[in-house]
């Protein structure tokens, strides 16, 4: 199993179209992560969107009782109640979005998460897709959360809850609109 230090030549083959591009930059140097603090608010909310995918979303894709699991320790239970009747709902649309998050955008945010961290400039199409499609995703969730004879009961908090899930993918996209987020031209001296 190869070495996953910071040498770019020790990067997994599966991951080889994501591998540093150090012989293609050419008169382009990395950024040091020091020097991109925004890129570890992405980071911290790439895991923390990681973690809901691969355990709410999981969970809702496969049609599991929230409440009789007791998932999270009933908290699951205690938001659809309180907060988002829909979530407890869980009609087939929502399912193969969560379906969607849990099994597609859950890896992706792992992967997107160490991209950041590596700053490997080709995650910058995928993820772009990725802030695209959770935008839609969301405008259609929340109309139908608004909308589709299920409002929340407790509306702000419900958007509090889901403003990230919009926000984040905004601000992953201004990020990204650079064909270079991570590197910079080299000094000619």
């Amino acid at each position: 199993m190869s070495d996953l230090s910071d040498d770019p030549s020790t990067v997994p083959g599966a991951f080889a179209p994501l591998r540093d591009n150090h012989q293609m930059l050419g008169s382009r140097a990395q950024i040091p992560l020091a020097q991109r603090p925004q890129d570890r608010w992405f980071i911290a909310w790439f895991l923390i969107f990681a973690f809901t995918s691969l355990t709410a979303d999981r969970w809702a894709s496969l049609d599991v009782d929230i409440c009789a699991e007791q998932s999270l320790g009933g908290l699951l239970c205690l938001y659809g109640r309180e907060v988002d009747p829909l979530f407890l709902s869980n009609p087939q649309w929502l399912r193969v979005i969560s379906g969607i998050s849990a099994w597609v955008f859950g890896p992706l945010y792992l992967l997107m998460a160490w991209a950041f961290w590596r700053g490997i400039e080709s995650v910058r199409i995928p993820a772009q897709i990725w802030g695209v499609s959770m935008i839609y995703s969301l405008t259609l969730h929340l109309w139908m959360e608004s909308f589709a004879g299920m409002p929340s009961p407790r509306p702000l908090i419900m958007l509090i809850v889901y403003a990230p899930y919009v926000v984040v993918p905004a601000l992953v996209l201004w990020r990204l609109r650079s064909p270079h987020p991570f590197t910079q031209a080299e000094d000619a001296g």
